[in-house]
């Protein structure tokens, strides 16, 4: 066996594992697979779906095309209704303000809990393609959290109770429940006392 069919064996094995990871079989927050450089084919990146056959690019292009229609529309309640068939998880009382970017490509790795707004022209990545890898992460906003406008949070992030993600701050790790973040890169500027317990 070739070293090109040993890596087929590895590619095949890595789209195994990433389809487990997007169907939540794997209780990991990241998936990575290392590149060699960022024109490698991974196969299992939603962008090259074609290796997958026509059904399962075909697919993948009307998933696509759904979660970004959804994203256009002014109102938020058809956006989470559509989303939430697309696979993402979200609560009660959410608002998605207009002009906000969720990947289209992995909607099923967002967790949105109740009562969270996510402001205008905010931004989040539940993957990423970098000269060294291929990473897509699981996205959770928890309860009462507030992503002010045009803030960019990155996969693998968790945005803890009650947080606060100041407008325009990029947010690369996660934040702390009561915690405010501010600023490129995102740095915690104060953390609010916890609500005492009924």
């Amino acid at each position: 066996m070739g070293e090109s069919d040993a890596c087929r064996e590895s590619m095949a094995d890595a789209r195994r594992r990433f389809d487990a990871f997007r169907r939540g079989e794997i209780p990991h927050r990241e998936f990575v697979y290392p590149l060699r450089h960022h024109t490698e084919r991974t196969d299992f990146c939603p962008c090259e779906m074609a290796s997958g056959g026509l059904t399962r690019l075909v697919l993948w292009q009307l998933r696509y095309t759904v979660a970004s229609f959804a994203l256009l529309l002014p109102w938020s309640s058809v956006k989470i209704f559509l989303l939430r068939r697309l696979g993402a998880k979200i609560g009660r009382n959410v608002y998605i303000s207009p002009r906000v970017w969720i990947d289209p490509m992995l909607p099923e790795l967002l967790t949105i809990k109740d009562n969270v707004l996510v402001g205008v022209g905010a931004r989040i990545g539940l993957h990423e393609l970098s000269i060294g890898h291929f990473r897509a992460g699981r996205v959770v906003l928890r309860e009462g959290a507030n992503i002010g406008g045009f803030a960019l949070i990155g996969p693998g992030v968790e945005i803890g109770r009650r947080a606060c993600v100041a407008a325009a701050a990029v947010v690369r790790r996660d934040v702390p429940p009561g915690a405010t973040i501010l600023g490129n890169p995102g740095r915690i500027f104060e953390t609010r006392p916890k609500e005492p317990s009924a």
